[in-house]
């Protein structure tokens, strides 16, 4: 329960936090020094002493995860009486969260004062009126969203990203630079259209952090690999993992757009994970061959232990044991380090028998076989029937078109019922026929969106390159290069005379060997 308010001797003046915020709409961007002068004349004819300044610039009033939430526990630890803002809806423009943390100042026994707005919520129609005021800056909150999320949409069918920020490899071309307002652009008329075309030197650098992740080498190292160029995000901060991976997964490079899925029925798309990718009118940097290896590889390193990713043994990525399916852990035998690959179940928390195998052994093993696979796949005709990139991307073209093609039947559908051309009811048959039809194409597409596994020919240069190149590759290609290939080895110790693997293949095959 928050502490009780301490009386306020009479002439003492009542202690106040001053809460500043500067809204992230150009319309309504009031500086600082605009509202900082009418709180603090306001405090001085009203008997208040300003004991504390809070700020919140460029922030939303959307949401409550702003610095308000210090000035709401001030009050409830008792530190001020009151928060007074230049008008109330600096507190905040979100219904429900007005209400839950205006609720809390009330509880703590303080108020909500707004110093260029003459009410006084001691009365009934006071507060009837701050309620009203409030109501009056959600409304326009959710008409400024309606017309950003029009904006959005329509960024989005021009093949735009929903927001005209910088992008990394990227210049933006068809904007030029506000004068007034740093981080915003304006229409560039002489520049033609809005759009964004690779950028001739940070462009290929984009392409090269893709397929360096594709070739093995880590988030933590492609970020000290930017830093050490002297190259910088497009907010000018340092790179980081975090940083390097949210980019890369975007997909901007790739030629795609990042969006929130339009089949996702939330009404709150920029706090939701159900994202989809489609494509943009930018030109990509890489192939798509290498997005999708991009994205297998995001997807197996995912899965993987963090120990095991920055392994340099060759199977970490792939071993496991195959009676509990734990990782196999190399381990020393004697003075010689990483001998034998170990159950970790075993290892570590005993839920396996100590099942090992000699690590020379299985490597061994893993080329030997290989080499054989790569041999008969190449001594095999083409399987006539197999899809390729070719077929695959006039597919996706088609299923893009389809949901396109209902969307446009619905706009037009729902036009002629508002004229009334036709009736509701036929309105309402056509409607779920579109509907249906568009959920088929859309679930389609979605199950096109993931990562295109190669075909059966297409791995024999990769096995090649394996085999011949072993003792050659880095250490972490190497281990990649060997997980796209066998994504599952699988050790078996029935006892010390039995034992075998078996090898699983990312074409669907599988083989068992002795050890």
């Amino acid at each position: 329960m928050p502490p009780q308010q301490r009386t306020i001797a009479s002439g003492e003046l009542i202690p106040a936090i001053g809460y500043i915020r500067v809204s992230m709409l150009m319309e309504e961007q009031i500086s600082p020094e605009i509202q900082r002068a009418a709180i603090t004349d306001w405090a001085r004819r009203n008997g208040r002493r300003i004991v504390r300044w809070i700020e919140d610039l460029d922030a939303t009033g959307r949401n409550f995860r702003r610095k308000i939430m210090k000035a709401i526990e001030g009050i409830e630890s008792g530190d001020a009486r009151e928060i007074i803002v230049w008008k109330f809806n600096r507190f905040g423009r979100n219904r429900t969260g007005n209400a839950v943390n205006l609720g809390r100042v009330n509880l703590a026994g303080g108020e909500l004062q707004s110093a260029t707005e003459d009410v006084d919520a001691r009365t009934a129609v006071g507060r009837l009126t701050r309620g009203m005021l409030m109501e009056i800056a959600s409304f326009e909150s959710d008409r400024i969203g309606e017309q950003w999320a029009e904006t959005h949409a329509y960024r989005v069918a021009s093949g735009l990203p929903a927001n005209g920020r910088p992008r990394f490899g990227y210049v933006l071309r068809g904007r030029q630079p506000d004068p007034l307002h740093a981080h915003r652009t304006l229409r560039a008329p002489d520049d033609g259209p809005e759009r964004y075309e690779p950028d001739p030197i940070t462009g290929p650098v984009l392409a090269d952090l893709y397929r360096r992740y594709i070739a093995g080498t880590g988030g933590q190292k492609l970020a000290a690999y930017l830093n050490q160029t002297g190259l910088r995000t497009t907010r000018g901060n340092h790179w980081s993992d975090v940083a390097i991976r949210g980019m890369l997964d975007r997909g901007f490079g790739a030629g795609l757009l990042r969006i929130h899925d339009p089949n996702c029925e939330c009404n709150q798309p920029a706090n939701c994970s159900n994202m989809t990718l489609i494509k943009g009118a930018h030109q990509p940097v890489i192939s798509e061959e290498e997005w999708q290896a991009y994205r297998r590889r995001r997807l197996r390193v995912a899965a993987t232990p963090p120990r095991a990713r920055a392994s340099i043994y060759p199977l970490a990525a792939s071993l496991r044991c195959g009676h509990c399916g734990s990782r196999m852990t190399p381990c020393a035998e004697g003075p010689e380090p990483a001998v034998r690959y170990l159950c970790s179940g075993y290892l570590r928390k005993r839920t396996c028998l100590a099942r090992s195998a000699r690590r020379s052994a299985i490597e061994a093993i893993v080329v030997r076989e290989l080499a054989q696979w790569a041999d008969d796949i190449a001594a095999e005709a083409p399987v006539a029937n197999e899809p390729s990139q070719a077929t695959i991307q006039p597919e996706r073209a088609k299923l893009e078109a389809e949901v396109a093609a209902a969307d446009a039947a619905m706009d037009a559908l729902t036009l002629k019922m508002a004229k009334g051309i036709i009736p509701e009811d036929s309105y309402i048959r056509a409607r779920d026929v579109l509907l249906t039809e568009r959920a088929v194409a859309a679930a389609a597409l979605e199950e096109d969106d993931r990562p295109a596994p190669l075909q059966r020919h297409e791995y024999v240069p990769v096995i090649r390159t394996v085999v011949e190149e072993w003792l050659t590759l880095r250490p972490e290609a190497r281990r990649e290069m060997v997980a796209d290939l066998l994504p599952e080895i699988l050790i078996f110790r029935e006892s010390r005379r039995s034992a075998w693997v078996t090898l699983r293949a990312a074409w669907g095959e599988e083989r068992t060997f002795p050890i």
